[in-house]
């Protein structure tokens, strides 16, 4: 794992994710007319390396993602990824067991781009937040393929290929909890302009200032 960020300004990274994890969780709950939770974010700051196989430990496994591509003062992308068997305990969960078969497929789709551009948006907006910046993103596309597959084309785009962050957040629906993997890809002038409002963010917060 790489020391990107000092423990208080992660501290604080958690805190205004977990914000935004909570309006997301209302934006879903609305969506499905039931309550869902999401739970505190676990952040890591990792190579691709290190952070393929917590996404999957097999580079074959099959997996369901939301990509979203975004620009602005810096450029990068999100993706919300899910282990194939996940992300379809997770349609039931939010639609109820009786889907038929022949609906499943498109209202899978369907579904996991809606929860994909609900917490995609909810991390970058958080994230804008904090950087005072506005982010433009383009619409959000439904994937399927291996784990290596879905992440080699963000490693070849010309972004930061050494550093990701990485985030876990689980769903909590009908009692059942399902993972997801949230990663955002920066370039490297993001990461350092996140670090410094955030040391200031944390600077503000010991002085006693809002």
């Amino acid at each position: 794992m790489i020391s990107v960020l000092s423990e208080l300004e992660q501290d604080a990274l958690l805190e205004v994710l977990n914000l935004g994890m909570g309006q997301a969780a209302d934006s879903l709950s609305e969506m499905v007319h039931e309550e869902i939770l999401l739970s505190v974010p676990r952040l890591y700051f990792l190579t691709w390396r290190e952070a393929a196989p917590l996404i999957g430990p097999d580079p074959d496994t099959r997996m369901s993602a939301v990509r979203q591509r975004f620009t602005g003062p810096f450029q990068g992308s999100t993706l919300l990824i899910y282990p194939r068997e996940r992300s379809m305990e997770l349609v039931r969960a939010l639609l109820g067991d009786e889907i038929p078969l022949d609906e499943f497929q498109e209202m899978e789709q369907e579904s996991l781009t809606e929860v994909g551009n609900i917490l995609l948006n909810a991390c970058l907006g958080t994230l804008a937040n904090i950087m005072d910046v506005e982010i433009l993103c383009d619409l959000p596309e439904y994937l399927q393929g291996t784990r290596d597959a879905l992440l080699a084309e963000e490693r070849h785009t010309g972004l930061n290929e050494e550093i990701i962050l990485l985030l876990f957040v689980d769903f909590i629906t009908r009692g059942d909890r399902v993972k997801g993997h949230v990663v955002l890809i920066f370039d490297a002038w993001a990461i350092s302009r996140l670090k410094k409002e955030l040391n200031d963010l944390v600077r503000r917060f010991e002085d006693g200032c809002p």
